[in-house]
């Protein structure tokens, strides 16, 4: 276990892909829990025989950053989120993305008329 300034950097080897990964948690996040072992959940790939995979870990971190115990699933076909969690995901963004455009354009107008006037 590595330590930064505001985050903890722990070491852990996933029982699927026999892989070791960087696990970065924030110290806040680790000291604000009301019990320990907490769940810690993440996502990352595997490449077994030419075929990749998505992996949802699960690991149960104590008040030290130590991995306690760790569960792996194998994403399929089915969703991880409903249709309603994804809305409710996708629209904020959406909305963001819409202000950045008008910015976008608002930006590239004024630098347009910098050019044209120098």
């Amino acid at each position: 276990m590595r330590e930064k300034e505001n985050y903890i950097v722990m070491q852990y080897r996933c029982n699927f892909c026999n892989a070791m990964h960087d696990v970065r948690i924030k110290k806040k996040l680790l000291e604000s829990q009301s019990k320990y072992p907490f769940p810690y959940v993440f996502l990352h790939n595997s490449i077994k025989k030419g075929e990749a995979k998505e992996l949802l870990t699960i690991l149960y971190i104590d008040r030290d950053g130590r991995v306690r115990g760790q569960e792996i699933q194998e994403f399929g076909n089915d969703n991880l989120f409903s249709r309603e969690q994804v809305m409710a995901m996708i629209e904020p963004l959406m909305k963001e993305i819409r202000f950045l455009r008008q910015d976008n354009l608002k930006l590239k107008k004024k630098i347009e008329e910098l050019k044209n006037n120098h």
